[in-house]
């Protein structure tokens, strides 16, 4: 990745993409099995199960020219997923260059709904900002 421009939508640390790979073989050490999804579509950025039985439903966002509406988009998105099913948990997970945009959305809101709020840094680092660690036993 250190080649690469991290400012590019398309490709790089800051990019969707980027965010998506990362936090898929992030999700897969914790020992959650990605879906292979289609690239274009009405679906989540990440379809998670873990053997316990939790699904995790995740969108992903990169930097882009206008981060701060498509991080409003990331929102609606993971709000239109939301259908009620049991033992599924949300997460937004966003280029640490524009985490400012995500916690427009107040910590409390966000615990309220249900969604937790992860950074991919420019390394590929995956941190959690807020929110139960995913990896911990549902209750």
């Amino acid at each position: 990745m250190s080649d690469t421009n991290m400012w590019s939508p398309e490709n790089g640390p800051g990019s969707e993409a980027t965010v998506v790979e990362v936090f898929s073989a992030w999700l897969v050490e914790q020992g959650w099995e990605c879906a292979e999804l289609p690239r274009h579509g009405d679906r989540p950025d990440i379809d998670a199960r873990h053997p316990d039985g939790r699904r995790l439903i995740v969108e992903a966002k990169g930097f882009t020219r206008d981060s701060s509406t498509d991080l409003d988009t990331g929102y609606g998105q993971i709000l239109r997923r939301m259908k009620g099913e049991p033992d599924t948990a949300y997460a937004l997970v966003v280029a640490k260059s524009i985490v400012r945009f995500a916690q427009r959305v107040p910590s409390e809101v966000r615990s309220n709904l249900g969604i937790a709020l992860y950074t991919v840094d420019s390394s590929g680092k995956v941190e959690l900002v807020d929110e139960p660690p995913l990896t911990t036993s549902a209750s």
